[in-house]
């Protein structure tokens, strides 16, 4: 299993998240390997070099050894908060560079065809109420990264939304427990 975490934080809703993640797969046995994108200070910038549209396709051997972790899994789990109701500029920049074309997809006669495996369990947090995120923004983070990212490059994906994350207390924290070890189930 691989862990995807996007949150320069752990000492919030996504570090609660991430934290659980963690007491559950260990309590249930489950090996597991995390990315935490701003600890390793990732480079979320595609460069020209990486452009399919220019003719190019580089990859850096960092984002080489990310695709053969991607391989080697067929069960994903990303964190990550709702800022301008997206995921942070490193995830889209991590999305961009390692699920690359020929790689998370490709085109047979110009339709898009998922060249990946498994499933992805997504976990987003807003300060929103999860009402507010649904009703009047629609759900776009969780649906930019489980549908028009993962599930395009052939990923069955399942997201949660964490709402009301602006503060961390005993309530939250028991409602985030009881939504990971839910969300889990997806990817047993």
């Amino acid at each position: 299993m691989l862990i995807i975490y996007a949150h320069p934080n752990k000492t919030g809703n996504c570090g609660e998240i991430l934290k659980n993640v963690i007491e559950e797969l260990n309590q249930q046995k489950v090996s597991f390997k995390l990315i935490d994108l701003y600890e390793i200070n990732y480079d979320p910038i595609l460069n020209n070099s990486e452009l399919y549209s220019a003719g190019n396709h580089e990859i850096s051997e960092q984002n080489k050894l990310f695709q053969k972790q991607i391989l080697e899994n067929n069960k994903f789990i990303f964190i990550y908060p709702t800022w301008w109701n997206n995921m942070p500029a490193i995830l889209k920049g991590f999305i961009d560079r390692v699920f690359t074309s020929n790689f998370g997809f490709k085109y047979v006669r110009g339709i898009p065809c998922g060249l990946l495996n498994g499933r992805a369990l997504v976990f987003t947090s807003t300060g929103a109420s999860k009402f507010l995120y649904y009703i009047f923004l629609g759900g776009r983070s969780l649906k930019i990264l489980t549908k028009d990212s993962l599930k395009f490059c052939g990923l069955k994906t399942k997201g949660y939304v964490i709402g009301k994350a602006t503060e961390l207390d005993e309530k939250q924290k028991i409602k985030i427990k009881k939504i990971v070890k839910n969300g889990l189930k997806f990817l047993s």
